[in-house]
């Protein structure tokens, strides 16, 4: 307890980890203590044999992910190439609707509805979601969304699953799914699951009487368990029932309403986490927070079109809770569309999407934050704090003595001491306006009296000061104008006085990690 505050006790929402997870958690002790009846032994810990390399290789390739995700759509591609089908509008048909439905169940329900929770759905349409989604290949539920949930948590990071910028792009598009990841990804994945596991019921004993409600643990767990089985029904038995239809055989149906439908999904899924982490992406750009690798991709209705709506994924990083992938809604994203009609029907409610007042807030701070990186590269001259105090009559004699001795050129305004040396033969006035100016307060002749000078003017006298007047160790009180510029060369106030809060500067922003809890 903090200030009197009560401190948010996440155990109990993970209180469904074993306790082998949980000594994760701590550091391993270089030898282990076994207790015993009558007295406690120290056991060393046995020394490990390192296999080769290419077993150590082959010990981590994953299987399942290998076989639906490399093997399956390269033995696809090559048979495209060297036996291109021949004419069929009505399989075309087919396999066109049956792959919008394997896109909508793994955009709109495997990420953004089970994964980021962005909105409540009826447990029918849950259904349909976790059984055509799973006919992409890319896993469970429980699999897709631990892993996408450590994605987020640990991006840019070894504990990233996908990890673009850590391992390459071809890592990023199909390593990771060749090979299982690191131990730091892997207990990442796990932390993650154990915390989505353990909301979802939650949310399912607070929402057992509702018909529309957050993800039901019932159903994951349901579809984890069966995943071979629905593999079965999606990819070899639903493509043979319809090569009835289509006047195929059940092999050709199998095929391409199995195996190259769900290539090109997956694929099309995968192209997400390569291309949109590549910062140097031509064209790419970030307008929400270029801290992390997450980009918007060019060409706006190809990139999305080749990504499923998901292009925008700079947008999706900010505000991944969101129903949308931009909030531009003439951008092409069938998910959301789809979203929108189980609405308007019912089957869906809660809708959950940032508002326009915090999308402009984050587009301002990194326009702000690109603004002070430029500003940051410019001499504004030392600030009025910094400087030091000389009193009014020590200016008057040193003025003078440095005239006559080395030409020096120092002047007052606004209670500032200016060298204007440098300057004094570029004067557009002359020089001998400066040199009647040398030892006196010229604040009035600078300001209207004789010529009111521009801004470009102000910044580059304030490039010359040197000191500030004054009798104290307070100085003296700045006037209106060395207030503003005060406050511009800090960089901390607008034009009106009010502090400006830049991205990562906010009050809750912390560079701690916890790692306690799972992402969200």
């Amino acid at each position: 307890m903090e200030n009197g505050i009560p401190e948010f006790d996440f155990r109990d929402l993970l209180s469904s980890r074993n306790d082998a997870q949980g000594v994760e958690l701590g550091h391993e002790m270089p030898n282990r203590v076994v207790a015993d009846r009558d007295q406690a032994e120290i056991v060393s810990p046995k020394i490990r044999r390192r296999d080769p390399q290419a077993v150590h290789l082959l010990k981590k390739v994953s299987l399942q992910s290998t076989c639906l995700c490399v093997i399956i759509p390269l033995f696809s591609l090559f048979k495209l190439i060297l036996a291109p089908p021949a004419s069929n509008p009505r399989m075309l048909v087919f396999m066109g609707v049956y792959m919008l439905l394997s896109q909508v169940s793994l955009v709109a329900g495997y990420h953004r509805f089970f994964t980021h929770s962005a909105y409540q759905c009826h447990l029918m349409v849950q259904a349909v979601f976790a059984i055509v989604g799973g006919s992409c290949g890319l896993g469970s539920i429980l699999d897709f969304s631990s892993q996408h949930l450590a994605h987020h948590r640990h991006i840019d990071t070894e504990r990233d699953p996908h990890a673009c910028n850590v391992h390459g792009w071809l890592f990023a598009q199909w390593g990771h799914k060749l090979f299982r990841g690191n131990r730091k990804s892997a207990r990442a994945v796990k932390e993650c699951r154990a915390t989505f596991e353990s909301a979802a019921k939650a949310g399912s004993h607070k929402d057992n009487s509702q018909l529309v409600t957050s993800p039901s643990y019932a159903l994951l767990k349901w579809q984890d368990d069966n995943y071979g089985e629905i593999l079965i029904l999606t990819i070899v038995l639903i493509p043979c029932l319809l090569s009835r239809f289509c006047n195929v055989s059940y092999f050709s149906s199998i095929f391409y309403m199995g195996f190259v439908r769900m290539s090109l999904v997956q694929q099309q899924w995968l192209l997400v986490g390569s291309l949109c982490h590549m910062k140097r992406f031509i064209f790419a750009s970030q307008p929400f927070d270029d801290s992390r690798s997450a980009v918007n991709l060019p060409m706006g209705f190809f990139s999305n079109l080749a990504t499923f709506g998901e292009a925008s994924h700079n947008f999706h990083h900010e505000f991944p809770g969101d129903y949308r992938n931009s909030n531009n809604r003439y951008q092409w994203d069938p998910a959301r569309w789809a979203i929108l009609l189980l609405y308007s029907l019912g089957f869906v409610k809660k809708l959950h999407y940032a508002s326009q007042e915090q999308v402009d807030k984050c587009l301002l701070q990194q326009q702000q934050k690109l603004v002070d990186e430029e500003r940051s590269k410019l001499q504004w001259g030392v600030p009025l704090d910094k400087l030091p105090i000389m009193a009014p009559e020590r200016f008057v004699e040193l003025a003078m003595m440095e005239f006559i001795k080395n030409k020096r050129a120092l002047v007052a305004i606004e209670g500032v001491v200016h060298d204007v040396t440098p300057f004094i033969y570029d004067h557009p006035g002359g020089v001998a306006l400066v040199e009647t100016s040398i030892g006196k307060d010229a604040t009035q002749a600078f300001n209207g009296a004789v010529y009111l000078h521009s801004q470009a003017a102000r910044n580059l006298l304030a490039t010359m000061r040197i000191a500030v007047l004054g009798r104290g160790p307070m100085g003296i009180e700045p006037t209106i104008w060395e207030k503003h510029m005060l406050e511009s060369n800090n960089f901390k106030s607008d034009s009106k006085g009010r502090e400006i809060v830049r991205n990562k500067q906010q009050v809750t922003f912390t560079n701690k990690n916890h790692y306690a809890a799972g992402a969200a």
